[in-house]
């Protein structure tokens, strides 16, 4: 009988996992124009490598060698600590997207601690405009529940 429940489990997780790579694979709606970086658009919300990100930011806020260097290795860490999360099987997806959303804030103070004021309300805008976006993206592939009015 102690067979029973853990095949049930395989069972569903399997059809979990079946259904999120399903979603992931079809809908996706056509890319933007373009991105800021001209850079192909990143898969399952992940983020570019360390990087591509110096360069976007580099282009973007027009970054000093100095900030350049500040915010290498910051930018380094976080990948490498977001992959350590992603692949961390102990937690549950809530914990997990939990870590990653306080390992985006640390960063983020850190990043914002180089930028001149500028660049901060630069960057603030650029992160609005990506949030937008994300959430336009979710809506279209979300079922519709909502009529017209």
């Amino acid at each position: 009988m102690t067979r029973l429940p853990r095949i049930a489990m395989l069972v569903l997780g399997l059809a979990l996992a079946g259904s999120a790579l399903a979603q992931s694979q079809g809908n996706t709606p056509p890319p933007p124009e373009g991105n800021a970086a001209g850079q192909p658009p990143q898969r399952g919300g992940r983020m570019p490598d360390p990087q591509q990100q110096l360069e976007r930011m580099s282009k973007q806020l027009q970054l000093t060698s100095d900030q350049q260097a500040k915010l290498a290795p910051i930018l380094q860490q976080r990948a490498q600590q977001m992959q350590a999360l992603r692949g961390d099987n102990s937690l549950s997806p809530a914990d997990r997207r939990a870590k990653m959303m306080a390992l985006m804030q640390q960063s983020q103070s850190q990043i914002d601690a180089i930028l001149t004021p500028a660049q901060r309300d630069q960057m603030k805008a650029m992160r609005e405009k990506a949030q937008e976006r994300m959430e336009e993206r979710r809506s279209q592939r979300a079922p519709s529940s909502t009529g017209g009015g």
